[in-house]
């Protein structure tokens, strides 16, 4: 809202307060019409900020104290959960892109928390923490190109931080270790999804869960405020139980946002989710813009059918928060069209009115259009280049005897006899 605009807004409601400040308890004490108007344009700024945040995050945990937080903090501290990838596909790079400067532009102070301690989880990166570093080194660039505002966002390692405050750190993820049985702390296992069942899995990614737990909750990191995506969801669950088992009083507002849904109906992909994490056919990734026409095409878009539609979902997500409209051709006429909002399109797609081709075609020119920045600006900055090369030397060419015994484990108790499409030589 202008500047302007918010002020002759506060100057009609303080003359409505003026009139009724016998009604009014709350304004009754004010020493002045100057304090109304203060307040209400306040209030109209703790409003515009709140709907950024819901504009952002889909479920928001501990949301009912996020007023009163922005009522006595101007500026709160907004964290977003990271963990170093070597494959960054756009939920990663272009959603994080748009989230954060949204914060940005609202005046929260940003900090993106890159987990490295949790990046070896992925059984392909490097048990370094250098080599974890030089990852996390290529995510950041990838948010460069992308157009993330980190001039004015602050970049946190885990690692560092857990070095500065260890004992409290430690003492926290203990005491989180302490308050849960294994059965139930093997319930907010990360990838809940693939095995749907029993199943077998490293003792470190139990742990793992009281190590989040306490980052979210370490209160040397002073955060008001926590990002995570949806998949992240269990930790909220979590943590939100511990506040409560324990009492305790000063909480963050944890918000989750959403993710880019499966662009492929894969049914084995339900259950073998580890395994096509990496598959180019459901997903779409910071350096895949040859392949962008590919795995459009192929993905599912059903006539007439907006809920749930993967094509739509990219649309929403991503195209209208990029490009501030979706143009479309139309194949049999030739007409082209401009949505300036997703409720139009919706309209137009649910009648029949424009085809899944077309809709398919227009979403893969605006993809393929924000990935040839992202191109242009890895071919013109050496430092850039130099990042990329150093990549390929984080990536283990194989996996482990033990962390494949776990996996092929895992593949016995849900396919028995299967045989996986990995050999240990791809793993």
């Amino acid at each position: 809202m202008a500047p302007k605009l918010r002020l002759g807004l506060a100057r009609r409601y303080a003359s409505k307060l003026e009139l009724n400040c016998a009604e009014e308890p709350e304004f009754a004490a004010m020493d002045s019409l100057a304090d109304v108007v203060a307040n209400i344009c306040r209030e109209s700024s703790c409003d515009e900020r709140i709907a950024v945040l819901r504009s952002i995050g889909e479920h928001c945990v501990y949301g009912s104290e996020l007023r009163l937080l922005l009522k006595k903090k101007e500026a709160p501290i907004c964290y977003v959960w990271f963990e170093p990838t070597p494959w960054m596909d756009i939920t990663q790079g272009l959603l994080k892109t748009i989230y954060v400067n949204k914060m940005v532009k609202a005046g929260y102070i940003v900090k993106i928390l890159i987990a490295d301690w949790f990046a070896p989880r992925n059984y392909k990166i490097c048990n370094n923490k250098s080599k974890v570093r030089n990852i996390g080194y290529y995510n950041i660039e990838m948010w460069k190109a992308a157009g993330m505002d980190l001039d004015r966002v602050e970049i946190v390692w885990l690692s560092d931080e857990l070095e500065r405050h260890a004992p409290d750190y430690w003492s926290l993820a203990l005491d989180v270790s302490r308050k849960y049985t294994m059965k139930r702390m093997a319930s907010f296992y990360v990838d809940p999804a693939p095995f749907g069942g029993p199943q077998v899995l490293p003792a470190a990614d139990i742990f793992y869960t009281c190590m989040q737990v306490a980052a979210t909750l370490c209160q040397k990191l002073q955060a008001d405020i926590w990002l995570f995506s949806m998949d992240q969801w269990d930790i909220a669950v979590l943590t939100r139980e511990y506040c409560e088992d324990i009492k305790r009083e000063t909480k963050p507002t944890i918000m989750l946002h959403n993710i880019l849904p499966n662009l492929v109906d894969d049914p084995y992909l339900d259950h073998h989710y580890l395994y096509n994490m990496r598959d180019p056919k459901w997903n779409i990734f910071m350096h895949d813009k040859e392949h962008v026409s590919h795995r459009i095409r192929r993905a599912i878009c059903p006539p007439k059918v907006a809920v749930s539609n993967p094509c739509l979902e990219y649309v929403r997500y991503v195209i209208f928060p990029w490009f501030r409209k979706f143009e479309v051709q139309k194949e049999r006429d030739g007409s082209n069209k401009a949505f300036a909002c997703m409720e139009e399109l919706i309209v137009d797609y649910e009648s029949g009115d424009l085809d899944p081709v077309d809709v398919k075609l227009a979403l893969e020119r605006g993809i393929y259009k924000i990935l040839e920045h992202v191109d242009d600006y890895f071919n013109s900055k050496a430092e850039a280049q130099a990042v990329i090369m150093a990549l390929k030397d984080q990536i283990e060419p194989t996996v482990s005897a033990d962390q494949l015994k776990i996996y092929r484990q895992n593949e016995d108790i849900i396919h028995p006899g299967y045989t996986p499409r990995y050999h240990d030589h791809e793993v």
